[in-house]
């Protein structure tokens, strides 16, 4: 089961600790204001075994939420399927966002802050198209909420609550929307080209994923970690970058795991002799990280230059510390456009290449 963190929270399952506390949040009256009526305390224990056993079915869903070394239980925060029979609404089937946390928790940007790495799990692990959020249409706070992490309306999507009474003030329903494209723009790409220091954890994170994708992958002659995240000291955009090795006859049966894996093909960045997939997987210090595999054979040229390109940077300090600044400055000048970011490092890489 997936577990979320980011800056300030942890996303995790239910445990039966948190129900007393998830009770006395949906019987307080602030909380509640934008809903039919309070729980009781069955109504709440109900609700949060509901949101266990979707998480227990999925590996997602809505989360619980706990502040490290302050608070293990605050609200919950997260995805949701939205099934037309028992929901039935004209955008449905969907999956929403959604957050309920305690009063005293309100106003410190909780919400938005799970809420960002949820929408990064929808759309970067889960490959969702869209999610929507939907709330009274006086739940202002929410609404606020909604549209500080990206997400729109449009007034002719608004419709009546099926589940609350005809005349309700309540009735009226209001429904955002954000879709996959619109958050790898506003989103993503904001950060995509950004020259990020090298962090420890790097190592850590490729040999957990290598452990994943080794038990699937048996014909796996080699898995390395290649890239500017496997050169300490030099930095880069912070991705983990994989290169894998097989028999070049068993390519396209390797390539079959590892997009059942999870990992998308990207048939614009490939080769005939090396095929590249990414990956968003939740990570502990950014929320969510974005993996590439590079799939080849021993004998190709490309895997010898990722080896030795990684191999010699490690060995030369001088041409690292040559290579991190021309990275800096690539950055800024690039200006977030991917193709010139790659031209203005290409003179260096061929360098090393023609060296190692």
């Amino acid at each position: 089961m997936t577990i979320l963190k980011t800056e300030r929270l942890i996303l995790r399952p239910w445990k039966e600790t948190d129900l007393a506390a998830f009770a006395q949040l949906n019987a307080d009256p602030r909380v509640m204001e934008c809903f039919p009526h309070p729980l009781s305390a069955d109504e709440s224990n109900n609700l949060a075994h509901r949101m266990q056993s979707k998480i227990e079915e999925k590996g997602w869903g809505f989360w619980a939420v706990s502040i490290p070394n302050a608070a293990d239980f605050i609200g919950f925060i997260g995805l949701n399927t939205v099934d037309k029979s028992n929901f039935p609404v004209p955008f449905a089937p969907a999956v929403e966002i959604g957050w309920r946390l305690a009063f005293e928790y309100w106003g410190k940007g909780y919400a938005a802050e799970g809420a960002k790495a949820a929408l990064a799990y929808g759309f970067e692990t889960l490959n969702l198209s869209e999610i929507v959020s939907f709330t009274a249409a006086q739940n202002m706070r929410s609404r606020r909420i909604m549209e500080k992490i990206g997400m729109h309306r449009d007034p002719k999507d608004d419709f009546d609550n099926p589940k609350v009474s005809e005349g309700h003030p309540l009735q009226k329903h209001v429904l955002y929307r954000i879709d996959q494209q619109t958050w790898k723009q506003s989103s993503y790409q904001k950060n995509k080209y950004v020259f990020k220091p090298y962090n420890k954890i790097f190592p850590d994170l490729f040999q957990r994923e290598k452990e994943r994708i080794s038990s699937l992958l048996k014909k796996a002659l080699m898995i390395e970690h290649v890239g500017s995240t496997a050169v300490p000291g030099l930095g880069g955009k912070g991705i983990i970058d994989i290169a894998i090795a097989v028999r070049k006859e068993d390519m396209n049966v390797v390539s079959e795991q590892l997009q059942s894996l999870g990992y998308e093909f990207r048939p614009t960045f490939s080769t005939p002799d090396r095929f590249y997939f990414i990956l968003y997987l939740p990570d502990p210090e950014e929320g969510s990280r974005r993996y590439h595999v590079h799939l080849t054979y021993p004998e190709n040229s490309e895997w010898k230059d990722f080896i030795g390109f990684r191999d010699y940077l490690r060995n030369h300090p001088k041409e690292l510390l040559e290579y991190a600044e021309m990275k800096r400055q690539a950055v800024v000048e690039a200006n977030h456009n991917g193709e010139r970011y790659r031209k203005l490092k290409e003179p260096m890489f061929q360098k090393i290449i023609s060296r190692s």
